[in-house]
């Protein structure tokens, strides 16, 4: 049996120009709002100890998708069933009365959830101790500070032993010490059976935590299954969508150089549109000159498609002679492990003269490949790298900051 049953949520909002507009819709019947789609017929399962991740754009609808799962807000249409008790960490202060002190809200609070006297008087001591306030859980929450709120927020929802978790962005707020604290908390609790429903836009903790992810885009499902391809699907979109930026586009050809690029190609097997993480990576370069005299070196350079470069490569750098005596060349270029993660790249071509300085000709080819990863390593590049333990050498450094 599912936790958690949703099918055809729906959640459309009333804007009113002005306040009195409500009472005279009501009065007259005649509509004076205008509909406002926050959520449009999201449909999901989640099974006893499944993690779901909720992502997507700022206003896709999250926020308003997790409020309905909380029980804060109902849908305007579609069932939900959820089975279980249900601790959730949506917008911090949420659920908090800012006249109580922080033990006064975790009466409160655990009230609200179906427990006794009894158990918030054996649960308080946990939540204390978790949430690590000290005299402030004897103060008013006005007085407290975002972070401050997000521990005792946080301190609750685990403490209480629920049977779903569900948490919004709030633990981007907070010290590193506590946001660490929080995780593997969450870590333990999936461990022992929680489902968990989680919305950031932190894809790497998106990632280590869930199972499967929901995109959301415009309130309507864009994509739902494993988390992995969910994600790259999203930031492929992403990185799709920045497409606006300013491109560092390059000249076009002038027909009286005296040498010519005439093809590219990438080289590989299968999709070579889609190349994997630490695949074998090719591309092609063929040009030509109608004097053969001239002296050649290449020089090509990967940048991701958001204008972020990434690396290149040059004969003349690389120590080769330059290319002479013939009219067509063809050159290739290999990467066998290509240390690239993920991501979308556009590539520049440049036909260079014997100094590796003048170009003769020159080529931008937008999005011209993609990298996919397995998993979901965070960061550009993953570099061949090793580990030292236990090392006794006095190696030459430098200290990095103080304490």
């Amino acid at each position: 049996m599912s936790v958690i049953a949703a099918q055809g949520l729906t959640k459309i909002y009333r804007l009113y120009a002005r306040p009195v507009d409500r009472f005279l819709e009501a009065l007259t019947r005649r509509e004076r709002h205008r509909a406002l789609p926050a959520l449009r017929d999201v449909s999901f399962r989640l099974e006893k100890g499944e993690s779901l991740a909720v992502v997507g754009e700022n206003g896709a609808g999250k926020s308003t998708l997790l409020k309905i799962l909380s029980g804060v807000t109902t849908p305007t249409s579609g069932e939900l069933a959820v089975r279980g008790r249900v601790a959730s960490l949506l917008e911090l202060g949420m659920g908090f009365h800012p006249e109580l002190t922080g033990r006064q809200n975790i009466r409160l609070n655990a009230a609200m959830m179906g427990f006794s006297d009894d158990e918030v008087e054996a649960k308080t001591p946990e939540i204390e101790a978790f949430s690590e306030l000290g005299d402030f859980l004897d103060r008013p929450i006005k007085t407290y500070s975002s972070g401050m709120s997000m521990r005792l927020g946080f301190a609750i929802a685990v403490q209480v032993e629920p049977d779903v978790l569900i948490i919004d962005e709030a633990l981007s707020v907070g010290d590193g010490y506590f946001q660490k604290k929080c995780m593997d908390r969450i870590r333990a609790l999936l461990e022992e059976g929680c489902t968990f429903l989680f919305c950031s836009h932190a894809m790497y903790y998106v990632s280590i935590f869930c199972e499967r992810a929901l995109w959301l885009k415009g309130g309507e499902m864009q994509a739902l299954g494993p988390v992995d391809p969910v994600v790259r699907e999203y930031e492929a979109f992403l990185a799709a969508k920045s497409e606006h930026r300013t491109q560092r586009e390059l000249p076009p050809t002038d027909p009286r150089a005296p040498a010519r690029i005439t093809e590219a190609r990438l080289l590989g097997e299968g999709d070579l549109e889609h190349y994997p993480h630490q695949g074998c990576w090719g591309l092609e370069i063929t040009w030509r000159t109608d004097d053969p005299s001239l002296q050649f070196h290449i020089g090509i350079g990967i940048d991701r498609t958001d204008g972020i470069q990434v690396c290149s490569f040059s004969t003349e750098r690389d120590g080769r002679p330059p290319l002479s005596g013939r009219t067509e060349y063809r050159l290739r270029l290999w990467i066998p492990d290509l240390p690239i993660l993920r991501g979308h790249f556009d590539l520049y071509l440049f036909l260079l003269d014997e100094a590796g300085l003048h170009p003769f000709d020159q080529r931008h080819v937008p999005d011209a490949f993609r990298v996919d990863c397995e998993g979901y390593d965070s960061g550009l590049l993953q570099a061949e790298h090793t580990w030292d333990v236990d090392c006794r050498d006095e190696t030459p450094g430098r200290v990095l900051g103080s304490s």
